[in-house]
């Protein structure tokens, strides 16, 4: 009885001091202001040229058969790389490959191995542009129309069903295959799913189809309906799968691969590749039946000065086994790709000789999430001291690096990645505890534009490794995820442990396209992880139909043992940050503001504390403070500061701020939550237009909370 009374007076309490803070709110202080640095990185420093006694030259103007001086380069990275296991330089002495101003074709992968001599470093000259590329120049045109509209043509080999090339450069970009529509999105229709395979247990997400029914006013006659590729965005995955043939006068279409996951009506899509749709400066059609390409010339263009470069390698470099290899000033650039996958991929052949279908499958369904599969352009493989320094990548096709089976000690750091197919760097290992993949280090990277061609693709996929550090990179417009670690749904053993994301900007991430993503993303058990000091804003999820999940910290499936703090995060289409289920995470010191529907969830009731937030800034404007979706909720808050720019410190939490959603602050301090809260302006010099630096007088250190320098928008490391 006593322990009753005693719960109720506390319930009282709290509740006289909430509604004497909505009814009599303290007056605020006039805010003083610290003075802000702006934070710019520095450009890095290549350096002078010091030539050692044991250096090698290489230029595009040189000769395989020259020695490798400064005055009679060799002329391929091939042959230097042969060159430097010959050296007599002692093994602690570093070799420098030094590579002269210039384009190199890389028709081949150029595989490095235990063979290779270590210690060596391969590097442009000081103040000298030298570029790796996968591409060749395509320059004989002609003049000629297509779809009534002038193009220019050339006259292209295609040596087999599946060897042609599928992307298109020009001065430094990749050109579009015409796509149509030309704006907004295609519904299906009708997901025939008395057609498609459900493996048991996946009904929900993973059934598996090869037709689907479009609406026939979305349809045209194609000529060449082979030629199509149909990307269709559900979920967190879009499918990219060619056409096997599309009947005009019904809308079905049939696929020659079976999607990953469930078709549903309205799901939306595009067909790419049209031949009818070509039409729009710079767009591209390949017509493999006739062996010729077709371009629409932008203004200025002619047959005479156009030049083009149409991508015909996949990978550029492949290391297994090497050690100590690095490089540095390098521009890899210009790769193709090939979506059509590989007999025995992740799903396998999951359709059999008894579908009606199955005669149309030339190709295997593949993994739907992080564009896991997706080759590299440059692939280390249980190789250790691998590193990248003040690298370019751009228009890399597939995923730009990736590191896997037990690569150990390696960095990249101030490189460049822009227009990636794939994940921009993905860091692998098997499933063994203690992971073997690790020590692999991100530094002061930006990486833009991302998932271009597999939009489910991640700026940074980390996977079954340990002790890597992710800190202070730039990431930015990509369709899906910015950093996402861990790879194992739920609470049993996870090799991912010790990772370091801080101090990281991110932003412009999902842009509508896809959902179920986080701009930091995380899952399974990771004590020792740390999310800290990242600046993230503008996430946004697929806003149509199906739609869901645009949240600025994501921690997924078991994710726990994490601690995050000093984070800003704003502006996310969801929350700003969101639990789906984990145990004793912290969640401390941040602030998060203004997600369009709420400041924070947790998804997952169960029967232990889920996280700490403790000492951490929620504003909202007009929106739920905790977007609780049930009645209960465990987890523990103390000492955080609640604020709505619209309703002052009257905050709601509930589903959403409606007036059958809404849970008052009285009926959330009966549930046990709110506790030591204040409900006041915590004095930002302009958050309404995203400046969110504290006053030195701000109430809410008061709590605990200890203010950190930031400033968002002004870490710029490229031009």
């Amino acid at each position: 009885m006593v322990e009753f009374f005693t719960k109720i007076t506390s319930i009282l309490t709290s509740a006289i001091t909430l509604l004497t803070a909505i009814f009599f709110p303290p007056t605020s202080p006039i805010p003083e202001f610290p003075e802000t640095n702006k934070i710019v990185q520095t450009e890095f420093d290549e350096g002078e040229f010091i030539m050692g006694q044991y250096d090698i030259f290489v230029s595009p103007d040189g000769n395989d058969s020259n020695p490798g001086t400064i005055d009679a380069p060799m002329k391929t990275l091939e042959k230097a790389k042969e060159s430097v296991k010959f050296s007599k330089a002692p093994s602690d002495k570093k070799i420098t490959v030094w590579f002269r101003e210039g384009t190199y074709l890389t028709e081949n992968t150029v595989e490095f191995t235990s063979e290779d001599r270590s210690n060596v470093l391969y590097r442009s000259y000081p103040n000298e542009k030298v570029s790796f590329t996968g591409a060749k120049t395509i320059s004989q045109w002609s003049e000629t129309t297509i779809n009534g509209i002038d193009a220019f043509v050339s006259d292209v080999e295609i040596n087999s069903d599946n060897d042609y090339f599928r992307s298109l450069f020009k001065n430094g970009k990749r050109l579009s295959r015409s796509n149509y529509p030309k704006e907004g999105l295609f519904k299906v229709s009708d997901p025939k799913s008395d057609e498609a395979i459900i493996p048991e247990n996946e009904a929900n997400f993973f059934t598996h189809s090869v037709v689907f029914y479009a609406n026939t006013s979305d349809v045209l006659d194609f000529s060449n309906p082979c030629d199509v590729d149909i990307r269709l965005m559900h979920f967190w995955c879009d499918e990219l799968m060619p056409v096997h043939s599309i009947d005009s006068e019904t809308g079905r279409v049939e696929t020659a691969k079976p999607s990953s996951m469930t078709i549903r009506v309205d799901d939306n899509f595009i067909f790419e590749n049209v031949k009818e749709a070509l039409s729009l400066p710079g767009e591209w059609y390949l017509d493999r039946n006739e062996e010729k390409l077709y371009y629409i010339p932008e203004d200025g263009d002619t047959p005479d000065n156009t030049v083009l470069y149409a991508g015909i390698t996949e990978q550029l470099l492949s290391f297994t086994g090497a050690e100590n290899i690095s490089f540095q000033g390098i521009n890899f650039e210009n790769t193709d790709w090939d979506h059509t996958g590989k007999d025995g991929g992740f799903y396998g052949k999951v359709f059999d000789e008894s579908h009606p279908l199955y005669d149309n499958i030339k190709y295997s369904a593949v993994h739907p999430q992080a564009a896991f599969e997706t080759p590299a352009a440059i692939n280390i493989s249980a190789s250790s001291n691998i590193n990248f320094t003040d690298c370019r990548l751009e228009n890399i096709s597939y995923t730009a690096i990736k590191f896997e089976n037990a690569s150990n000690n390696c960095d990249i750091v101030s490189c460049l990645f822009n227009e990636i197919g794939g994940n921009a760097i993905f860091i692998h290992g098997d499933f063994v505890i203690p992971a073997t993949t690790q020590n692999i280090n991100v530094r002061d990277c930006h990486i833009s534009k991302y998932g271009r061609i597999f939009n489910n693709a991640i700026g940074i996929l980390l996977t079954h490794a340990t002790d890597c550090n992710l800190t202070d990179n730039e990431i930015h417009d990509g369709w899906y995820t910015g950093i996402s670690v861990g790879w194992n749904w739920g609470y049993s053993n996870n090799p991912t442990n010790n990772i370091n994301i801080s101090n990281n900007l991110i932003y412009n991430i999902g842009n509508g396209w896809l959902s179920d993503m986080g701009a930091i993303y995380t899952l399974g058990i990771q004590p020792d992880t740390i999310i800290s000091g990242n600046v993230i804003y503008n996430v946004g999820c697929d806003e149509g139909k199906y739609g869901y999940g645009g949240w600025g910290i994501y921690l997924d499936e078991g994710s726990s043992g994490i601690l995050v703090e000093k984070n800003l995060v704003y502006d996310c289409s969801s929350q700003t940050f969101h639990q789906h289920y984990g145990k004793d995470n912290m969640i401390r010191n941040n602030i998060f503001a203004f997600g369009a529907k709420g400041a924070f969830l947790i998804t997952r009731n169960e029967e232990h504390n889920s996280l700490t937030l403790l000492n951490n800034i929620l504003i909202t404007d007009n929106a739920t403070m905790y977007a609780f979706e049930t009645e209960k909720d465990w987890f523990i808050d103390n000492g955080n500061l609640y604020w709505d720019y619209k309703n002052g410190g009257n905050v709601y939490s509930g589903s959403s701020i409606n007036y059958f959603d809404r849970k008052t602050m009285v009926a959330l301090t009966a549930r046990g939550y709110y506790n030591n809260g204040i409900f006041t302006d915590p004095l930002f010099r302009d958050a309404q237009n995203r400046d969110f630096t504290l006053a030195l007088n701000s109430p809410v250190l008061e709590t605990g909370f200890k203010a950190w320098e930031y400033n968002a928008g002004t870490k710029t490391l490229f031009e």
